[in-house]
């Protein structure tokens, strides 16, 4: 008897569902849980948003609008569902090198991007549209400032775990993990799939005017796990780009304090040259993580 169910339940995805009705189930179980999780972040926060409450709120957020509806829907779709979110497998030591040192020489070109998105202006006729934006942009930071809290050690540590690491996880294994995955199945071509979950990473984060750095962290880790076919290569890559965003803003807010600023996210916008640098190195990097990956399949078939 045991054993048919076990059949049964391994049959089930293939014999039920369809790719539309794959992404019908996720969408179901993610707004099921979004709306669970908001009640619950609601009931953290009714007395007003405090760094204590903030953090709270974030992890209850990741945990239940996030990472819940993933394993959710990956246990009713697939009868493998650790082999579906591509988190059974390390990545090799060779391509996280890579693929670390790739963000690290990146990041004058992004604070180039970033700095231009941000400086980003409207035709007259959408003015309004902008100051809506901006006004949005603006509560946004004020936010993630109230989250991060003060400049002590013990803060410093929190904020990396919530903000870096869980936010990191939580991130890839809805979008990386789930989202482009479903595309993957339906049999969308993989760029398009990699730049249409990019596309929805970046907007629904709603801060319009880091969009664009947004969307092309959203395509690297999305061609991360497809070159490596294991999710945590993108889940450490973007917790370790959170917990350097996390690092700056806590250094340069203790300096500031003492009249300095030497903040990360100013490297390089004072070198044309390092930048142009930077994107060719990053550039370069990332053909040799492509080349990497071509020799693993090779290997592999070998």
């Amino acid at each position: 008897m045991i054993n048919k169910l076990r059949l049964f339940y391994i049959m089930l995805p293939q014999l039920r569902f369809k790719p539309a009705e794959r992404f019908l189930l996720f969408f179901i179980v993610l707004a099921a849980c979004a709306l669970a999780g908001s009640l619950i972040v609601g009931f953290v926060v009714h007395n007003g948003p405090t760094t204590k409450a903030l953090r709270l709120a974030t992890v209850i957020q990741d945990c239940v609008i996030f990472i819940l509806p993933s394993l959710i829907t990956a246990v009713l779709i697939s009868s493998l569902p650790a082999n579906f979110l591509k988190i059974e497998s390390a990545p090799s030591i060779r391509l996280l090198i890579l693929a670390v040192t790739a963000m690290l020489v990146s990041i004058p070109l992004m604070n180039w991007i970033v700095m231009m998105n941000d400086s980003l202006v409207l035709p007259e006729s959408l003015s309004g549209l902008e100051s809506w934006m901006r006004l949005h942009e603006n509560e946004a930071r004020a936010s993630v400032k109230m989250l991060l809290g003060d400049s002590s050690i013990g803060s410093l540590i929190i904020d990396l775990l919530i903000v870096g690491v869980l936010a990191g996880l939580s991130e890839e294994i809805l979008f990386r993990g789930t989202l482009q995955q479903l595309f993957l199945s339906s049999g969308l071509n993989r760029h398009l799939a990699i730049w249409i979950t990019s596309i929805i990473f970046s907007a629904i984060h709603m801060q319009f005017f880091g969009f664009v750095p947004r969307l092309l962290l959203g395509a690297y880790f999305g061609y991360l796990l497809w070159w490596s076919r294991s999710l945590w290569l993108p889940v450490i890559i973007h917790a370790f780009n959170n917990s350097i965003v996390v690092y700056s803003t806590w250094k340069s807010g203790e300096i500031s304090e003492g009249g300095g600023d030497s903040s990360i996210d100013q490297w390089g916008l004072d070198s044309p040259m390092l930048i142009l640098a930077s994107a060719i190195l990053t550039v370069f990097i990332i053909f040799r993580l492509h080349r990497e990956q071509k020799s693993a399949v090779i290997q592999r078939v070998k």
